[in-house]
């Protein structure tokens, strides 16, 4: 893959607080947030804080094996959704790609009998068969975000990101730990 996109913490927070924006213009509040591990963790905890919204449950589901590699269809490894029947969902990830990984768990939560189900993500592919309820761009190209930089790089060497350098030191440490 030749084309990155790499935002920086302060585009992630201007993209919650776009995301957010959209959801109370819509007037849907949802009542339970329901992260898509490991790209929606942080999303969902922002847009709980922006939302006041206390409650997050979640979904472990894997799709990707690296930049650009996927598995035939995204596998759910985990749920934790008790207490979401009758209530108000949204389902938070990072980005929809393919849309797949969206759908997948759209249909898991929709088997728990919520009121209303609204899928959101900070960014969408242009290719996305699958486009959220909210989310706040378009983006063409792998999605570097910071809470899973280090794996892209470790994949991709060149890539320039920040601190790449005190990175590749604790790379060169943990060589000599018997279990890396």
């Amino acid at each position: 893959m030749d084309k990155f996109y790499v935002p920086t913490w302060d585009d992630i927070e201007i993209s919650v607080l776009e995301v957010g924006k959209s959801i109370l213009i819509d007037r849907f509040m949802p009542d339970v947030l329901v992260a898509i591990a490991t790209g929606g963790l942080i999303p969902a905890k922002l847009l709980s804080d922006l939302l006041n919204i206390n409650s997050i449950r979640e979904v472990e589901a894997k799709f990707y094996r690296s930049v650009g590699v996927t598995d035939s269809k995204p596998v759910i490894k985990s749920a934790h959704l008790d207490g979401i029947e009758n209530r108000n969902v949204l389902i938070v990830d990072d980005v929809s790609d393919t849309g797949e990984t969206l759908n997948a768990v759209v249909n898991l939560v929709s088997m728990f009998s919520p009121k209303v189900v609204k899928t959101s993500t900070l960014y969408v592919k242009p290719w996305a068969r699958t486009i959220p309820d909210y989310y706040h761009r378009k983006v063409d190209g792998w999605i570097v975000f910071p809470w899973d930089k280090w794996a892209v790089v470790r994949e991709n060497p060149s890539l320039y990101v920040t601190n790449a350098d005190r990175f590749k030191q604790i790379e060169e440490m943990m060589k000599g730990h018997s279990n890396h």
